[in-house]
Parts: structure tokens; sequence; C-alpha cells
């Protein structure tokens, strides 16, 4: 760790030092510093795979699929053929349709809807009144919901909430 410091303060443009220091930070479990490190390694070099791959572990780790599967589909679109870009949204889409068939155990949903409660998305989403009419509609007037769910921007908020664990589909 002291070394990547130590090249980051020699040469602070150096994306493979914070790449590496943040491989360091998400190995002894400092996922935040490790997130950090990360983003400016994209930053500095936003064509370098291993920058991605790097932050959407540590999203993955921290259980936030959905932004690491979008981290992964960034850096496909510089690197199209990198197998752990390839892997990780592999991973991803498994966690992410895990919870959307509700797949997971109680104790899983629990610790997920308690971290999706954090997330200021899912806040504004429980209270935005378009949303909370979709979700009355869910349950009991289907058609309404489907023509509610046509529009793109209500879907994705919907999906969010799905993948989060805060509304179930049996």
């Amino acid at each position: 760790m002291k070394h990547y410091t130590e090249a980051i303060k020699r040469n602070p443009n150096d994306p493979k030092a914070y790449s590496n220091r943040a491989a360091c930070y998400t190995k002894l479990g400092a996922l935040p510093e490790g997130l950090k490190d990360a983003e400016k390694c994209i930053q500095l070099d936003p064509t370098f795979a291993k920058g991605y791959t790097r932050k959407g572990a540590i999203q993955f780790f921290m259980k936030e699929y959905d932004k690491a599967l979008e981290t992964y589909q960034e850096g496909l679109e510089h690197d199209p053929q990198n197998q752990e870009l390839l892997d990780g949204v592999r991973r991803c889409v498994e966690q992410i349709n895990k919870a959307s068939r509700g797949d997971l155990s109680p104790e899983e949903l629990k610790e997920s809807q308690a971290k999706a409660m954090q997330d200021p998305d899912i806040q504004n989403f429980l209270t935005d009144p378009v949303i909370r009419q979709v979700l009355v509609d869910l349950q009991g007037n289907l058609n309404a919901a489907q023509q509610h769910m046509k529009n793109p921007l209500v879907m994705h908020k919907i999906q969010k909430l799905i993948t989060s664990g805060i509304v179930q589909v049996k």
C-alpha cells in the first residue's frame, strides 16, 4: 500500500498506481477508499479497462449491483472484448436476476432493503406520486400499470425498486 501511495506522490497522473492501490484497499476491505482510487484511475485514463474492473468489483462487493453493471458496461465501451469486464457484467446480471425473481434469503432481502432505503434515488422514487400510483396499480389495476410501464423512465425506476428488494414480484 505504502509503495503505491509513494508512487502516486511522485506521479499523481499515473492511473496504474491508483488502480493498484484500489486493489490493495479492496483486499483490505477499505471499499470507500478503493472506490475513490478506482474513480481517480478512470478520470485520469478513461480508456484503461482495469479502472472499470476495479470500480465495478468494489461496487459489487458493496452489493450495488446496478451501479457495478453500469461501470462494467461503461468499460466495455472502451474495451469490448475484455474478459474481466464481461465476467463482471455476467455476475451483476445474475445477482440482479436473483433479486428480481425473489430468490434472496430473508437475511439477504432485509440487508438489501436496508441498503436501498439509504439510497437517495430510492427515497425519491418512493415519494414520486407517479411511482406511488404505479405501485398501487401493480397490486390491482394491471392495465393501468402496463400503460405506466411503457414510459422508459417509469420502467427504470420500478426495475431499480425491484432489484433493490423494495418491491417484490411473486
